[in-house]
């Protein structure tokens, strides 16, 4: 009697640290997805894919609490692999969003040094524009003075 207790035990502290491994592996990874978006990239894939996994580890809970253990374990493992398979594809896109974020970065800083230096030469090409225009209206003038004496 004491050993199929102890067995019983075993088995629900196993299972209980399944699950708990599960969704410490969610967790984890919902953080890594998180960091993607942070950076100003997306992954609705990868995005997906956690939702279905989140969504067969309720299931399986569930499963869990009619008495299927056998079924909820399975279902964990599967749980497992699929989380696995997300975490392993996050840094890829954690990489192509900093990549990302880079070249925007970049882009903003070109473009705003491209429209300062376009104003800055048309700033200076108004002026000898105005200048020129002053110089010619000066070499039209004509002398007055001395049609007036006659």
């Amino acid at each position: 009697m004491l050993i199929v207790l102890f067995l019983a035990l075993a088995n629900v502290s196993l299972s209980y640290t399944q699950t708990t491994d599960v969704s410490t592996l969610s967790y984890q990874a919902f953080n890594q997805l998180a960091s993607v978006y942070r950076l100003g990239g997306s992954a609705p894939d990868l995005v997906s894919r956690l939702n279905f996994a989140l969504s067969l580890m309720e299931i399986a809970r569930l499963e869990r609490a009619q008495g299927n253990a056998g079924d909820a374990s399975a279902l964990e493992g599967q749980v497992r692999s699929m989380i696995e398979q997300v975490s392993n594809q996050i840094p890829a896109a954690q990489q192509q969003a900093a990549q990302a974020s880079n070249l925007r970065v970049q882009t903003t800083i070109g473009a705003g040094a491209l429209v300062v230096a376009l104003l800055t030469l048309c700033f200076y090409g108004s002026i000898r524009i105005w200048r020129w225009y002053e110089k010619e209206k000066l070499f039209e003038m004509k002398i007055i003075a001395d049609q007036a004496k006659d």
